[in-house]
C-alpha cells in the first residue's frame, strides 16, 4: 500500500514522531493535573478554574506569538518555547515529588507553561505547513489529526496509570507523571532541531518598533475578519467548545458519579481521543473532502448531541461510547476547519491568523471548562453536561444560514 502523501516528506515524518511522544506525555500531564486539583479540592469548580489559569496568559500574547512567527524564524521559535514548557514540567514534578504540592502552585504552573504556548502554538502551525506542498497539506493535517488522537488516547490511559501507580522509592507516581512529560519533551526537541530554518516568505519585513508590532497585529485581524469563512469558522468552533466543554467534570463523572477507579478515570478520559483517532485515520484514507465548511456545521451538530448523551450515561461503556462519538465529531470537525484556515491564507500572514485562530481554539474549551464547573457547582454535573450540549445544537443551527461558511469548498490544488 503506498504512503499517503504527506508521508512521503522526510521533514513532515520526522516531525509527526517527535510530536506524537511529546504530545502523549502532555495529555499525560494535563489528567494528571485535573485529578491532582480534584483529589486536593473535592471541587469539579476549581478543576474548571484550571481552563481560566490557562486562558488568560494565551489571550493576552497569543497575537504578539503570531507577530513574532510572521518574522522569526519559526523553528527557533519552538525550540525556545518547548525548551521552556519542559522545564516547567521539571519544576512541576519536583513540587510533586517534595510533597510541595498546592492548587496554588498547580495554577501558577499551568499559567507559566501557558506563557509558552502562546508563542509556540502561532510558531508552530505556520511551520508545519510548509513542510508539505501544499497540495498535499490536507492529507498531512489529517495525519496529524491521527497522531494527535492516537497520544489522546495514550495519554489519559498512562495518566490513569500514574495516578494509580504507588510510586518508587518515595516519588509518587503523580509525580512520575510529571516526569513523563518531562523526557517527553526531547523527542519533539530533536525533531524540530533537525528541519531546516523555516523563516516567512516575507523574511526582510519586519517591525521594528512596538507601534508596527501593534500594526502587524492589527493587519491580521483585519484579514480574519474581511474573510467570512474564516471569521465563521472561528467563531463556531469558540462557540461549540465553549458550550459543550465538560473535561473538567470528568473527575467528577468518574469518581463520584460512576464510581470508577484511577484506570476507570484513564479509560474514560481517553473515549473521547479513541473516537477522534479512527475518524482520523479515515480522514487519513480518505479522497479530499471539497465542502469542508457544510461539514464542520453537520459534526458540530453531532458533537452536542452526543454530549448529551454523555450527561445521561449510567455505565463505562455507555460513557465511553457517547465520548468517543464527541471525539470524531469535533475530529472530522477540527481537520475540515484547519484546511479552511491554513489553504486560505497567504503564508505571509499566516502567523497572525494561527495566533487569532488559537485565541478562538483554545480559550473556547479553557473557558467552556471553568462555566462547566460553575454550572456543576449549583446543579450537577449531568445538568451542566446535559446544558452545554443543547446548547452546542443552538450553535449548529445558528452558523447553518452561515453562507459563507456553509458553501465554502477548497480543491486545496
Amino acid at each position: 500500500m503506498p504512503l499517503p502523501p504527506a508521508l512521503r516528506h522526510s521533514g513532515f515524518r520526522g516531525y509527526l514522531a517527535g510530536s506524537f511522544v511529546s504530545n502523549v506525555g502532555a495529555y499525560v500531564q494535563t489528567w494528571v493535573i485535573s485529578w491532582h486539583v480534584y483529589h486536593l479540592t473535592g471541587s469539579s469548580l476549581m478543576v474548571g478554574l484550571l481552563g481560566l489559569v490557562r486562558v488568560v496568559p494565551l489571550v493576552s500574547l497569543s497575537l504578539f506569538g503570531g507577530v513574532l512567527a510572521d518574522q522569526a524564524d519559526r523553528r527557533k521559535v519552538m525550540l525556545l518555547t518547548q525548551s521552556g514548557m519542559a522545564l516547567v514540567s521539571l519544576a512541576l514534578c519536583l513540587m510533586a515529588a517534595l510533597g510541595w504540592a498546592t492548587v496554588a502552585g498547580l495554577y501558577a504552573i499551568v499559567a507559566l507553561s501557558s506563557v509558552a504556548r502562546a508563542f509556540d502554538g502561532p510558531a508552530r502551525q505556520a511551520m508545519v505547513v510548509r513542510l508539505v506542498p501544499k497540495e498535499h497539506f490536507p492529507n498531512a493535517a489529517s495525519l496529524n489529526g491521527v497522531v494527535w488522537r492516537l497520544s489522546e488516547v495514550l495519554g489519559p490511559v498512562l495518566a490513569g496509570v500514574f495516578i494509580g501507580w504507588k510510586g518508587i522509592l518515595g516519588v509518587s507516581g503523580i509525580a512520575l507523571g510529571y516526569g513523563f512529560n518531562f523526557l517527553s519533551f526531547f523527542a519533539v526537541l530533536i525533531a524540530v532541531w533537525m528541519l531546516p530554518p523555516c523563516l516567512p516568505e516575507n523574511e526582510g519585513d519586519r517591525a521594528k518598533t512596538a507601534a508596527e508590532v501593534i500594526a502587524r497585529i492589527k493587519e491580521g485581524l483585519r484579514f480574519v475578519n474581511r474573510t467570512p469563512a474564516l471569521r465563521s469558522a472561528m467563531w463556531v468552533d469558540f462557540w461549540a467548545t465553549f458550550c459543550s466543554g465538560a473535561e473538567a467534570l470528568l473527575p467528577a463523572m468518574a469518581t463520584t458519579i460512576l464510581k470508577l477507579d484511577e484506570r476507570g478515570y484513564g479509560l474514560l478520559a481517553a473515549s473521547s481521543g479513541l473516537g477522534a483517532l479512527i475518524a482520523a485515520s479515515a480522514l487519513a484514507w480518505m479522497p479530499t473532502v471539497h465542502r469542508q465548511g457544510r461539514l464542520v456545521v453537520s459534526m458540530i451538530g453531532f458533537y452536542g448531541l452526543f454530549t448529551i448523551a454523555f450527561g445521561f450515561s449510567q455505565s463505562l461503556p455507555m460513557a465511553m461510547a457517547s465520548l468517543a462519538a464527541v471525539g470524531a465529531s469535533d475530529m472530522v470537525s477540527t481537520v475540515m476547519r484547519q484546511t479552511i484556515r491554513q489553504l486560505a491564507t497567504p503564508d505571509e500572514i499566516r502567523g497572525r491568523m494561527n495566533a487569532t485562530s488559537s485565541l478562538f481554539h483554545i480559550s473556547g474549551p479553557q473557558l467552556g471548562d471553568f462555566e462547566a464547573g460553575a454550572v456543576a457547582h449549583f446543579w450537577g454535573e449531568r445538568v451542566s453536561i446535559v446544558i452545554g450540549g443543547g446548547m452546542c445544537l443552538l450553535v449548529a443551527a445558528h452558523w447553518s444560514r452561515a453562507k459563507a461558511l456553509v458553501n465554502y469548498q477548497h480543491d486545496s490544488g
